[in-house]
């Protein structure tokens, strides 16, 4: 009897220690693809370290009101010392006393003015959107665009960036997590409810910030779930700002959503988006298979809604974050 108990503690040992080496390479491997992808992106973080929030914080300027909201405009100063404008949507009957369920909304490419008040623009307005729905909302402006066109085409400031072994996108990316780290810093924000959006250009920052900041409990990405190797490169349609140098020497594009998971994300592509809903299935078969082995495949999903093109859809992104926030 006692050869059996030993026996069978031994098998629970080689188990259990089995399961701590497997789990232990698996996220060695993780993290090795993690720091891959911030080295090919060139995000610009200090040996791999999320911004801290003490050099992240936000100057206020002026408000103003659209759709019975407070809009009011903010800088923050980036990896280089670049002043990076956005501006909050509080919702109505703010009081710094309580908490809300924040979102970080970023824009695609055009303005981040289409995030506020400009509702027939292929992002719908959609921070105030939120913000009507009782979400405190953020938004910043890309480099080489709205506010900050005065830098220079983002194109060529992409071409700049890839001299040090960058890119527009790494630079803008950074500038997300410095935002991300300034937000986390406030007191009325749940840092428990804090979620990523955006079409486009914008659904590209929410997936890779949602990738690199554990503190992004829930991302919506739209208008970009694709793969690196067909939608970026067989495919030949969109920007070359999105072919990031040897991104397929790190891996694909859903390791990168992969890096989100067991956490909360909605992936959507429109049936007449010109990010084609057929690449979106490739990569999403094997996020689902991720969340699947994680044991959480009800927490990411891929919609494809009949009639919408390259654009934010409001309605969808606020189920999303009502589902997972209320």
């Amino acid at each position: 009897m006692h050869k059996k108990i030993t026996l069978l503690f031994f098998v629970i040992v080689c188990i259990f220690t089995t399961s701590i080496s497997f789990a232990s390479e698996k996220d060695a491997k993780e993290q090795a693809f993690k720091s891959g992808l911030i080295s090919a992106y060139g995000v610009h973080l200090n040996k791999d370290q999320l911004p801290p929030t003490s050099k992240a914080d936000l100057t206020y300027g002026e408000t103003r009101k659209i759709q019975g909201l407070d809009v009011v405009d903010f800088t923050f100063d980036s990896f280089d010392g670049q002043k990076i404008p956005g501006e909050v949507v509080y919702p109505l009957g703010f009081k710094e006393t309580q908490k809300y369920p924040t979102i970080l909304a970023f824009s695609g490419h055009g303005e981040m003015e289409e995030l506020i008040s400009k509702p027939k623009s292929y992002q719908h307005a959609g921070a105030v959107e939120l913000a009507k729905s009782g979400y405190l909302v953020f938004s910043m402006e890309n480099r080489g665009m709205g506010k900050l066109a005065g830098m220079g085409d983002h194109l060529r400031l992409d071409a700049v960036s890839r001299l040090k072994g960058g890119s527009w996108y790494g630079d803008i990316t950074t500038d997300a997590l410095y935002l991300s780290a300034a937000v986390n810093s406030l007191s009325y924000v749940d840092q428990k409810k804090l979620g990523t959006a955006g079409v486009s250009t914008g659904g590209a920052l929410s997936m890779l910030v949602s990738a690199l900041d554990e503190r992004i409990s829930a991302a919506y990405v739209q208008g970009y779930l694709g793969t690196y190797a067909k939608t970026f490169g067989q495919d030949d349609t969109h920007e070359i700002c999105n072919n990031i140098s040897g991104i397929l020497n790190i891996g694909e594009m859903w390791d990168v959503a992969n890096l989100i998971a067991p956490r909360s994300a909605l992936y959507v592509n429109g049936k007449m988006d010109h990010f084609h809903i057929a690449d979106a299935q490739v990569s999403y078969a094997k996020i689902k298979e991720h969340y699947k082995e994680l044991g959480v495949e009800k927490n990411v999903n891929l919609l494809s809604p009949q009639g919408v093109t390259h654009e934010f859809s409001t309605q969808l992104a606020t189920d999303f974050f009502n589902k997972n926030f209320k």
